[in-house]
């Protein structure tokens, strides 16, 4: 793993969350596939961790008009914003970057937890959180970021410090890297890491897909313009690269989780 900003305070994470309070954004499929991804539960309660300004859980409302809905974030800001764009629906609560969170054990049978894992200090802290806070049968639906899907970038760091030039790595680097990233703190990790992670938490995968295969390659400038006039191409190509089991080359990577001790 390489990181970023880990030396910052929780405060000054925060603060600086707030300062980007509507400048962080995620592809436009991205919210939708969530909420596809996991099953509806009409009549169980669903807590995005990390919601930002709500963009899921407005995705999460119209597949589950009956659902309760609870939001946490640790920026105030944020928190504010998803509160005005949700209204009613969903309850909003600005949450620290550690430490216990304020929900009841076993209260809710849907927790996300997206883009969120590689911004932490201590992922497994929040991890072992999330399974106290799942319902029997309930799930976590985690997605993270995979730097094994950009396989060129180790020798490619070598020959951009060899030659003092970095902007050779600018389309061969995860988002997470240290050039590249926006986000006050930031971790690069791999799927097997998120695995271990998992584990170490007491949770397993149940169900894992991938999306955005290849991303150095639609991150160079002809093939990003293919992309634009071929929406239907990375959509073809996720499902090919899933299909062949090769989910090393994605870059997110979609987890549906369960306790170790819950078969259901």
């Amino acid at each position: 793993m390489i990181k970023v900003g880990h030396e910052l305070s929780d405060a000054e994470i925060a603060r600086r969350y707030s300062q980007l309070a509507g400048g962080l954004a995620l592809p436009a499929y991205f919210y939708p596939a969530v909420a596809a991804f996991t099953a509806a539960v009409p009549a169980g309660r669903i807590l995005d961790l990390g919601c930002g300004n709500g963009d899921l859980l407005l995705a999460l409302a119209s597949g589950n008009p009956a659902a309760p809905l609870v939001g946490a974030e640790v920026s105030a800001d944020r928190a504010r914003l998803a509160a005005r764009r949700l209204g009613p629906r969903a309850s909003l609560a600005q949450v620290d970057g550690g430490g216990r969170l304020p929900f009841a054990d076993g209260s809710f049978d849907r927790v996300f937890l997206t883009e969120v894992l590689e911004h932490l200090k201590d992922p497994v802290a929040l991890l072992r959180e999330v399974r106290r806070l799942l319902a029997p049968g309930g799930r976590l639906v985690l997605t993270a970021p995979n730097s094994d899907a950009y396989p060129l970038w180790p020798a490619l760091a070598w020959l951009s410090d060899r030659t003092g030039r970095p902007e050779l790595l600018m389309h061969f680097v995860p988002f997470e890297h240290p050039i590249k990233t926006r986000q006050p703190i930031d971790t690069l990790i791999a799927h097997r890491e998120i695995v271990a992670l998992l584990a170490e938490a007491g949770l397993v995968p149940a169900r894992v897909a991938g999306r955005e295969a290849l991303p150095f390659l639609f991150a160079l400038p002809g093939f990003r313009g293919l992309a634009f006039r071929t929406p239907w191409l990375r959509p073809l190509l996720d499902r090919l690269v899933n299909r062949a089991g090769m989910l090393h080359a994605c870059y997110r990577v979609f987890y549906e989780v369960r306790r170790d001790d819950d078969d259901g």
